[in-house]
């Protein structure tokens, strides 16, 4: 009954309003002015009431529109892990004259989360929010609160999505690249040529002679040229095996995209083996993981 009656309240984008504190306090002092003025016959101070409360219906109209012309263009939320931050961006396609001073919330299937450090720009506002969960999540409906323009009314309105996104699983602190059941080479430096003193270098063949090295021409009146060292290029292999049970599966799951993670920072390449298919693709295997 509770989602019913949430659902209904946010099935078109209207404007909702209620008094602050300071709206609240100001709309009852207008109502004793205007029990005085009418106990007492003072016309002056009728006169007084009419007019502020004039202006308050001008603030109630001007907060009102001040959401009313509110229309969003895009929503992007960027993939990211759970429990870290990730970035989202709503773009305007109307918006009112800045300052905006709006609390940004996003509702999916799997909760509500507020858009946090908000920075807006002339059309866009951006901001970070933080999932806990891995999964692919549904935004539903994007919610915008605030009291501006003037204080007195707080109102917000909510405007429908239909949004995806993919969230990893959580990054460990510490990456693990020797885990047994994985295949992780180590950097080591081969010699190409030669033997003793004349490691690293070949024959020359009449070609880059900016390579000579003239110091074994002055010793030996042969002409060789460096050939420098080969890097032996490490890699890691992962088979894709998780535990059934959920506890254990999750902890799996992290140690598989930390790994990989940091392999694509120490540009180690990698490959993850997922049903016989083998994919070398970050982002292809953080999807994996993330859908399982």
């Amino acid at each position: 009954m509770k989602k019913w009656i949430r659902k209904q309240f946010r099935k078109k984008p209207r404007v909702y309003i209620v008094p602050t504190k300071m709206g609240g306090y100001l709309n009852g002092l207008i109502f004793l002015m205007f029990l005085m003025a009418v106990g007492y016959s003072n016309n002056l101070l009728l006169i007084f009431t009419i007019f502020l409360f004039s202006f308050n219906l001008i603030w109630l109209i001007q907060s009102h529109f001040h959401l009313y012309r509110l229309k969003p263009d895009n929503v992007v939320i960027s993939a990211g892990h759970a429990g870290s931050k990730v970035n989202a961006r709503v773009f305007w396609k109307t918006a009112p004259k800045r300052p905006w001073s709006w609390q940004i919330q996003l509702e999916s299937d799997r909760g509500d989360f507020a858009l946090g450090d908000l920075k807006d720009g002339d059309s866009c506002s951006e901001g970070e929010l933080s999932p806990d969960k891995r999964g692919v999540y549904k935004w539903e409906y994007l919610h915008v609160k605030t009291d501006n323009p003037f204080g007195l009314y707080q109102l917000w309105i909510y405007y429908p999505l239909n949004l995806t996104s993919l969230v990893y699983p959580t990054l460990l602190p510490v990456a693990d690249l020797s885990l047994s059941g994985n295949s992780l080479e180590g950097d080591s430096f081969l010699d190409k040529k030669g033997a003793d003193e004349f490691r690293g270098l070949g024959a020359y063949d009449n070609d880059e002679s900016r390579k000579i090295s003239w110091k074994h021409y002055a010793r030996s009146g042969e002409l060789l040229i460096k050939e420098g060292e080969e890097k032996t290029t490490p890699v890691l292999e992962l088979e894709f095996r998780p535990p059934t049970e959920l506890a254990l599966k999750e902890h799996y799951l992290s140690t598989l995209a930390t790994q990989m993670v940091e392999c694509q920072k120490q540009n180690i390449p990698f490959s993850l083996r997922v049903n016989g298919q083998e994919s070398g693709q970050l982002r292809d295997c953080l999807k994996v993981l993330a859908l399982c």
